[in-house]
């Protein structure tokens, strides 16, 4: 926050550390962070109260995937944790949710079963955001039909910085080079052309 920024998200998600914790698939513990949901929850809480000790509850967010399987780690039932976190970080205030769950057919990971973004959603009193495989004529709808706040593009911005002038202006998208990305140098990072 001295930096600057405006906030901080708690990356909660893609089978990473606080997701392992979430996950029954991964969480084998016996002491009081393992076992039953409350237990299993109780890092992510424990983490998002100290970043909202320095944040504040109004600039703090937290990132899940309530899918079925992520980067080998899988929940049995995801579906009673997260509307347990989604209750959780509801009484915490925390500003938003960012849900990435990739489509049945996506195009970067897939899901094995319908989105559970809107129990979550139901249970959290806050900003919530979707995110995976959305393109303008996606997320609009999704907006209209109230399954989100907001949409987050993450892939469509490495590969065109313009993107809220092309999907304005009905623009083609530029396709991104995901076998550049974590690579070293500016190519496949600042070597997208901007429209004309």
């Amino acid at each position: 926050m001295r930096a600057g920024f405006d906030g901080v998200q708690v990356h909660a998600a893609n089978g990473y550390l606080i997701d392992e914790f979430l996950r029954d698939g991964t969480n084998f513990r016996d002491d009081a962070y393992g076992g039953s949901i409350e237990n299993r929850v109780r890092l992510l809480k424990e983490i998002t109260q100290a970043v909202i000790e320095i944040a504040g509850a109004g600039r703090t967010g937290v990132r899940l995937t309530p899918n079925g399987t992520d980067q080998g780690v899988r929940y049995s039932d995801p579906g009673p944790v997260f509307v347990a976190v989604a209750r959780t970080l509801s009484a915490l205030g925390v500003a938003h949710l960012e849900l990435r769950e990739p489509p049945m057919n996506g195009t970067f990971g897939a899901s094995d079963r319908p989105p559970f973004a809107p129990a979550i959603r139901k249970a959290f009193v806050g900003v919530t955001i979707l995110n995976s495989d959305y393109g303008p004529d996606r997320a609009a709808a999704a907006i209209s039909r109230d399954e989100a706040d907001a949409i987050a593009f993450g892939r469509p911005f490495i590969a065109n910085p313009d993107l809220p002038q092309r999907f304005s202006a009905g623009a083609p998208l530029a396709a991104d080079k995901g076998v550049l990305w974590f690579t070293q140098g500016p190519e496949g990072y600042l070597d997208y052309p901007a429209l004309a």
